[in-house]
């Protein structure tokens, strides 16, 4: 696990389920209603990023 190299797309997925989870956490912690169209947005950048990371993960470790 020491040489192992973050990808670009590994960085970046990382980063939007990251944002995404403090979204939704501090706008439910805060009491603060979030549209519903922004909520199915934020669910579908994670759907997406989600898929990017484990991929991206597994060949980070394959390659090693």
């Amino acid at each position: 696990m020491k040489n192992v190299k973050p990808s670009k797309a590994w960085t970046i997925s990382l980063l939007v389920i990251s944002v995404c989870t403090i979204l939704i956490m501090v706008s439910y912690i805060a009491g603060i209603a979030v549209p519903d169209a922004v909520k199915r947005i934020v669910g579908v950048l994670d759907i997406i990023a989600l898929p990017v990371l484990a991929y991206t993960t597994a060949k980070m470790f394959k390659d090693k």
